[in-house]
């Protein structure tokens, strides 16, 4: 009894721990400073290896007894730092200090170390280290590693993997020991939002052993209440505290109950705060706005002519260049889309949900974009790219003088949270792939292949024998827009340029081609593409409807030959697609024998009208080469299932909805000539009056208009374009009549390049812009060089076809061809060799510093000839593969002759044959004209 007496006797009073908290100063669960100190009270003294400790809490912040922290083993700081620092009260300071001058431990958790640049309070003396000023930080998820597992800090601490705010540039002093480091992504730093996205390894925790006694520990996360419960950083802390108070730290660390306090206190703070964010804008899930193409944007509140043509309209945001490959850099085709709110799943940003743009490019990358600033990440962040594999080089030239990796608009599946997207590599050529829309994974079973083989296994149009390719190379190309049925059950693929054109449906299911589609029965090869940018549309009944184009002499009179057709087919069931309606131009034979393709941009199929007000309630638009806008019955489309109608003079016999005035072009009833002059012998390549989908607006006295973009030429076989190159239609109805379509208004003075499809965005019937992408260069322009084009961005009033706003020269970086914008909060999207996002609030363009990359060397077999050839000699080396064997939209020799010299001579200095004619000197370049001629 003697001795027990003796021990109690000489029993240690227990050590103080006091917990200093905050106000709150974020939202619901973040720097939640009460609560936090709060749990942490309740842990320590909770804990399973309680030891001999009384803990006392000032949840609310710096205790107002002056002797509050007398006695106190450790000081827990957690609590707003920079001018908000207790610190800063010279009476707080004092006694801080003298708790420190007598030994005292300090944990300094989150802000608690962040000090004002001009005045660090003497605070790095005690805890070895600070955070000077807000400049920078990063907000994600991460996996932070121990650098000292021996230290008792460390002591049963596993591997940790958890979203939190971290500052990534701290200030040691010497003698301090970095605990813990991580791969940091920073998102702020400098006082600015970071775009470039650069992984740092930095420290995150520390602990310091002062001389003369005591011990601090410094930790920069703790943004958020939950971090208390992610049971590694909880050990960490416990650990921490435990150690600067001077207690023994168990081998296993310290235990902890109450598991879940932090996300059960985060919980109802964030049921009690404000309620989540609504989406902020409708998404853009694929070309054009919708499954049906219309180009309108109905739901649009904050572009408005008024806001649009004030000068605080312009830039607001960039990505960082796309990648490059071979030194090629990126060209988006594709145009971007638009999702208001995607969750993360992996990587720094797992859990978070952002505004993101969806960026494909030419080099067989696909992109996730933060597109307005969420937190601290900046708009313009890459949050995840994913590379589908190389791409491929179309021979004998590369198209546009670019690689050919992915060149249609994707398509996103939101209820599926799946994208679709094709790409061409070398081996495999084209594929389908569906990626995940959290991270940009490939989805098991993906991709799948797209080649003939399979589709003639499957063609629903079949002819008796199967006819192989002509062209020496596979120059299939997949450029119109995918689309989705409405079930997501099928996702659809188009092909065309030099070869038969093909629709496939791929069972997003089965991930497995279910049924295919050939334009041409028995393939007159070099006819029937597919190719407009706006790829198929579907209604709402799942009907597809895609039009197809020709190339030169792609003309054949043979039962099932769709070349320039509108085709109507089934969502593919058992038995695959069924040929529903088609429709062909009543002079089809002429166009198709000079590449005036019908499908140069796609089919729109506008909103159902009450069937009082029509004949024909549902309708449908297309364009083409030639000028013309076609409007169609798509519920009665009038050709037949089996063959094309005889070809003729009669344009009065065209099937399409017909004006019921005479045309001019023709002194008769006819379609619509928009962009003239109207020819149907030269409107091929630069001299093309159109390659565009039209856009929808219906106004508020239910009047339906098409709104239309292309290149009136100055005259006959002129490659000079005029005004008009937009204009609004009126689709004119009557009560038990069909519609049809008129010009209400053109604009007088703008003069396109090569514009992309026209996009109209509205607040319903009111504030309607016109948006246009215009490409600023002929059809034939390459996209690589010094000279490579740089498009232009319009904004028009929809009522007047007035000019709002346009982007200044150069301002737009190079991009692909016929692409659009894409829209969401509030922004515009561009995609050049980037995502350029245009807003309110944005800046005006003042010029750039540096221009892009030099481009990649042009194929070897485009290396210099040798000098003493003649021209005869070099268009045989050359020009003979493909000119003295055309297919599709490659000119046949004898056209080319029929030209000018002097646009011969421009097409090889600076227009579609560059490539090939590199190294040539201009008397050579002159001897080949020559020749031909």
């Amino acid at each position: 009894m003697a001795a027990f007496l003796l021990v109690a006797c000489h029993k240690e009073p227990p050590k103080k721990i006091v917990l200093i908290g905050g106000a709150k100063s974020e939202g619901p669960a973040r720097h939640d400073y009460p609560n936090g100190v709060r749990i942490l009270k309740a842990i320590l003294e909770s804990s399973p290896d309680a030891q001999n400790v009384t803990v006392a809490a000032y949840p609310g912040g710096w205790p107002k007894d002056p002797r509050a922290l007398d006695g106190a083993a450790t000081i827990v700081l957690y609590f707003d730092g920079l001018d908000k620092h207790p610190l800063l009260d010279a009476a707080h300071r004092a006694q801080f200090e003298a708790a420190m001058r007598r030994g005292a431990g300090v944990v300094a958790l989150h802000q608690a170390s962040t000090v004002p640049p001009g005045n660090d309070m003497d605070l790095p003396r005690w805890l070895g280290g600070a955070r000077y000023g807000m400049f920078d930080r990063t907000t994600q998820w991460t996996q932070p590693v121990s650098t000292q597992p021996a230290h008792p800090v460390s002591r049963g601490v596993g591997a940790i993997s958890y979203r939190d705010e971290f500052y990534p540039t701290l200030r040691f002093r010497s003698g301090t020991v970095p605990i813990l480091k991580a791969q940091l992504h920073p998102q702020y730093r400098d006082g600015k939002y970071l775009v470039d996205d650069v992984a740092e390894t930095r420290d995150i925790a520390w602990i310091y052993e002062r001389e003369g006694g005591g011990r601090s520990f410094g930790f920069t996360g703790a943004h958020y209440l939950q971090a208390l419960d992610e049971p590694n950083v909880r050990k960490l802390l416990l650990n921490a505290i435990y150690w600067t108070a001077g207690l023994d730290v168990p081998e296993a660390g310290v235990g902890s109950g109450l598991s879940d306090a932090a996300t059960q206190a985060a919980r109802k703070a964030m049921q009690a705060g404000p309620s989540p964010d609504k989406p902020a804008s409708p998404d853009m899930l694929t070309f054009h706005n919708d499954r049906g193409r219309s180009g309108w944007r109905s739901r649009e509140t904050v572009l408005t002519p008024a806001g649009v043509s004030g000068d605080a309209f312009g830039l607001v945001w960039e990505s960082p260049q796309l990648d490059s490959v071979d030194g090629y850099p990126p060209r988006l085709y594709a145009s971007p889309l638009f999702v208001d709110r995607m969750r993360i799943s992996e990587g720094p940003h797992r859990g978070e949900i952002f505004p993101a743009v969806i960026a494909a490019s030419s080099n067989g990358f696909v992109y996730a974009i933060n597109a307005a600033r969420t937190g601290d990440v900046a708009p313009g962040r890459i949050l995840w790219r994913a590379r589908l594999g190389a791409p491929c080089h179309l021979q004998p030239a590369p198209l546009d003088g670019v690689p050919t990796g992915i060149l249609s608009t994707p398509v996103v599946d939101l209820a599926r949270q799946r994208i679709y997207v094709t790409h061409c590599d070398p081996d495999k050529r084209w594929q389908a792939y569906a990626l995940e829309l959290g991270n940009g994974k490939i989805l098991p079973g993906w991709p799948v292949r797209l080649d003939e083989d399979t589709f003639n296994a499957l063609n629903r149009n079949a002819g008796p024998e199967r006819v192989p390719p002509k062209r020496r190379f596979d120059f299939r190309v997949q450029r119109g827009a995918l689309n989705l049925s409405p079930d997501g059950a099928m996702l659809y693929a188009v092909f065309g340029e030099t070869e038969t054109g093909w629709i496939a449906a791929v069972d997003t299911a089965a991930a497995k081609v279910k049924s295919a589609f050939a334009a041409v029965a028995m393939p007159h090869r070099g006819s029937g593409g597919i190719w407009g940018a706006g790829g198929p549309a579907v209604d709402a009944q799942g009907h597809v409807y895609v039009v197809t184009g020709s190339g030169f002499d792609g003309y054949a009179d043979a039962p099932n030959d769709w070349t320039q057709s509108v085709l109507k087919l089934s969502q593919p069931g058992a038995d695959g697609f069924a040929l529903r309606g088609t429709y062909t131009p009543f002079n089809y034979c002429r166009t198709a024998k000079m590449d005036i393709d019908l499908g140069s941009g796609g089919a729109v199929l506008l909103r159902d009208r009450d069937p009082a007000t029509t004949a024909t309630p549902q309708l449908m638009a297309v364009g083409g080469k030639q000028g013309n806008v076609y409007l169609l019955d798509r519920s009665r489309l009038p050709g037949r299932l089996d063959r094309r109608q005889p070809c003729g003079d009669d344009a009065s016999k065209d099937g399409s909805l017909l004006p019921p005035t005479p045309q001019k072009q023709f002194g008769k009833r006819g379609p619509l000539n928009v962009f003239g002059p109207y020819s149907e012998q030269d409107a091929a390549l630069d001299l093309a009056r159109a390659r565009s989908v039209p856009a929808t607006f219906r106004d508020a006295d239910g009047k339906d208009y098409l709104f239309v973009t292309g290149n009136t030429k100055a005259k006959q076989g002129s490659s000079t374009s005029v005004p008009p190159s937009v204009a609004r239609l009126e689709v004119v109805t009557t009560p038990g009549r069909p519609a049809y379509l008129r010009i209400g208004r053109t604009q007088p003075t703008l003069v396109l390049g090569n514009p992309g499809s026209p996009f109209v965005t509205s607040d319903g019937a009111r504030n309607a812009i016109v948006w246009i992408l215009d490409e600023n260069a002929s059809r034939s322009a390459l996209l690589q060089g010094p000279d490579a084009p740089r498009p232009v961005l319009y904004a028009l009033d929809a009522a007047t076809l007035r000019i709002l706003w346009q982007s200044a020269p150069g301002e737009l970086f190079t991009s692909g061809k016929y692409n659009e914008p894409g829209f969401g909060r509030g922004q515009v999207f561009v995609g050049t060799d980037r995502i350029q996002a245009f807003g309110l609030g944005g800046r005006k363009f003042a010029g750039r510093a540096a221009e892009e990359p030099a481009a990649a060397p042009a194929p070897a077999a485009a290396a210099a000839a040798t000098t003493s050839l003649d021209g005869e000699a070099i268009y045989r080396q050359r020009c003979a593969i493909c000119h003295d064997h055309p297919q599709g939209n490659i000119p046949p020799r004898s056209l080319i002759a029929a030209r000018p010299r002097e646009r011969i001579i421009e097409a090889l200095t600076s227009g579609a044959m560059r490539a090939q004619a590199q190294g040539l000197s201009p008397e050579q370049i002159d001897s080949v004209a020559r020749y031909l001629k």
